[in-house]
């Protein structure tokens, strides 16, 4: 899964390469991106993040991946993150990175003092 896709050119570069992605954006602000990647004909959805579960079922993705997206992990509790956790395979991969100009230090605390150790031991 990649989640803040926009466009979705991870999952189409992993598309060409037979790995079935699912590209996630936020509904609220991608929809035009949303449609330009489902007209290429890219697996993406468009779904509100972190208030309801997404649609699919525990336990049935290989990887979630961020890149460079600005997704407030750590607002409402977590509760992205744990529905990204309920999504996962066991001994699946997060993979997120985001360029220094993103970074905030109160958020990197919060992260190394909350979260690291809570959803993923």
């Amino acid at each position: 899964m990649d989640v803040g896709c926009g466009v979705a050119s991870f999952g189409e570069f992993l598309f060409e390469k037979d790995v079935l992605t699912m590209s996630l954006a936020p509904k609220d602000e991608h929809e035009a991106q949303v449609q330009f990647a489902l007209e290429r004909g890219i697996p993406t959805i468009s779904a509100v993040m972190g208030t309801k579960r997404l649609p699919f079922p525990a336990k049935v993705f290989d990887a979630v991946h961020c890149a460079r997206c600005r997704v407030p992990w750590h607002i409402e509790g977590g509760k992205l993150l744990l529905e990204l956790n309920r999504l996962l395979q066991p001994g699946g991969y997060f993979v997120w990175f985001a360029t220094p100009i993103y970074q905030k230090q109160q958020d990197i605390e919060i992260w190394r003092g909350r979260y690291l150790r809570y959803l993923f031991t």
